[in-house]
């Protein structure tokens, strides 16, 4: 009996075991990639940059600093409240979970263009078999944040429009944008209920549906509630940035300085086909373009924008790489 049982076929599981191996080796590849190219790009004002870093560095400043990391898991854990949220609609899961699905989805993110590669993140780390039907609360989720990011920059962009150094044709083109955006808004949130209504005929729609028919089930209190933690979250970014801001005693408002970053988010979100190149090089370029007006030192702005990411994103990532490989160990094994 020992013996057939050595002899007997290899099972079919552990094909799909190797090829869940190739994917995550494919995905740590492209997140590795994105991290060099990151840092390669800032070789061409890295001794400035070293600099400036190296002087906010000090005891002085490390109130600032241990304040803005220990944010860091406040900022992610909202975003993980929101997700959670959402997809009890569908499954169930725990804050653990929805953490964990957060940072997997961030990580996954940055190998992939635009948000797909945050949902397929998240849906894959989903331990059910309706995880696909939770496509649209990802899109939910990542809409809402859009939503909130486009809504404070708007706010920012009335307050800095008359001072910034742009032709009039595309402030003007700027804010029908901005104006369109927000009205979308309202409409699709009155309309929400036709999604679930909806009978499509063919099988591809039919498919369609089913992923994102979540969408009208949601109520008005589901959406609150997620949008408060969205909303949240957007004030913890944002202040985050105005303390990495506070380092280098800028003679700038702090007001004023609010409305510039809430223009450097709004550029990253309503310009997402530029994550392709990279997060940081998109929000260093908007970051310097936004504060030309206020005539501030450019490696010092950069600095800032660089601390930010290290802090936000660059340790978030990491965590998510080993969360891809340890949990598709797990679920492999089991």
């Amino acid at each position: 009996m020992v013996q057939d049982k050595e002899l007997s076929p290899p099972k079919p599981k552990s094909n799909r075991a190797n090829l869940l191996w190739v994917v995550k080796l494919v995905v740590t590849i492209l997140i590795l990639s994105y991290i060099y190219r990151t840092f390669r790009n800032e070789q061409k004002g890295i001794g400035d940059i070293s600099t400036v870093l190296a002087e906010i560095w000090s005891e002085k400043h490390m109130p600032v600093l241990i304040v803005m990391l220990l944010l860091v898991p406040v900022n992610w854990a909202l975003e993980s409240l929101k997700w959670q949220t959402l997809t009890r609609k569908i499954i169930p899961i725990s804050f653990t979970e929805a953490f964990r699905g957060t940072l997997t989805g961030l990580a996954v993110g940055v190998a992939v263009p635009a948000q797909l590669g945050d949902t397929l993140g998240r849906v894959a780390s989903l331990k059910s078999d309706r995880r696909l039907e939770a496509i649209g609360a990802a899109l939910i989720s990542n809409g809402i944040q859009f939503y909130v990011s486009v809504f404070a920059g708007a706010i920012g962009w009335v307050f800095l429009e008359n001072g910034l150094l742009m032709p009039e044709s595309a402030k003007t083109a700027i804010g029908i944008t901005l104006l369109l955006v927000l009205l979308i808004g309202p409409v699709a949130f009155t309309f929400r209920g036709k999604l679930v209504g909806w009978r499509a005929k063919k099988k591809v729609f039919q498919k369609i549906q089913q992923y994102v028919g979540v969408i009208g089930a949601y109520t008005g209190w589901d959406l609150c509630t997620a949008t408060v933690y969205g909303a949240i979250r957007y004030l913890i970014f944002l202040s985050q940035f105005l303390l990495a801001l506070s380092l280098f005693d800028f003679p700038v408002t702090m007001v004023d300085l609010a409305a510039c970053v809430t223009l450097v988010f709004l550029a990253k979100t309503l310009i997402p086909a530029i994550n392709v190149l990279g997060d940081l090089g998109l929000r260093e370029f908007t970051a310097l373009v936004v504060f030309a007006s206020y005539h501030l030192p450019a490696e010092q702005i950069i600095a800032a924008t660089f601390l930010i990411w290290v802090l936000n994103v660059l340790g978030p990532i990491l965590v998510g790489i080993f969360l891809i490989w340890k949990y598709k160990w797990k679920k492999i094994k089991a």
